[in-house]
This record gives structure tokens, sequence and C-alpha cells, in this order.
């Protein structure tokens, strides 16, 4: 989380989201952003493509200070291409989606320190 100053002199978040990979993280991550945008603040909601494509269209008010970044998720042998969440995967596959979501690091780590 960083902060910065607005332009009438108030003090603006920027907060990053970066929820696990299933939707009942996701959809809430979201609604979460969706208050804080609210509020004034900018958000950086980050996940892999596939469920960044999968989430609602933002409200034109709040898409400004949204903004939706989409991680690559590396690929892992014993997931099914384009697995990006619990719901493309078997109980016993999520072991392997963690793994690959465990592999975002070095990604993430590169943008929160740009």
């Amino acid at each position: 989380m960083a902060t910065t100053e607005s332009l009438d002199g108030r003090k603006q978040l920027h907060v990053a989201m970066f929820p696990w990979l299933a939707f009942g993280h996701i959809t809430p991550f979201l609604k979460l952003s969706k208050f804080i945008a609210q509020k004034g603040h900018k958000v950086s909601f980050l996940s892999t493509a596939r469920n960044i494509q999968r989430l609602p269209t933002l409200p034109s008010h709040l898409s400004p200070l949204i903004n939706l970044v989409k991680l690559t998720l590396p690929r892992v042998q014993e997931l099914p291409l384009n697995a990006e969440a619990t719901m493309d995967v078997q109980t016993d596959d999520i072991q392997h989606l963690k793994r690959a979501f465990d592999g975002l690091q070095p990604e993430d780590d590169e943008l929160m320190n740009d």
C-alpha cells in the first residue's frame, strides 16, 4: 500500500489486492476493491488473465480507480491447460494450482517495486 496526495490535498491510498485463485476469494476481494475505490483510493487488482476476463464489468465511475492487472500463471505440467482457478481443476489438482500461484511471486514482486 502506498500513499500520495490528491489534487485537493487529501491523502490517497494505492492498495494492491491479490486474492487466491478461487472465486470465493476473488469475488469478495473485488467487492472490497470497489468499496475502497468509492472512497477515492486507487486499487490494483491482480489476478490471472483468464480470471480477470471472468470478472463483471466495473462501474464506469470506478474504472479509473481500479486497475485490473493481468498476471501470467506459470505453467505447471500437472495442471490442465487454461486452469487458472479452483473451478477449473479437480480437488486433487488444487495443490498444483497452489504451486503455480506461488510461482507468480517474482512477477508480483517486480510489479510492486515499480
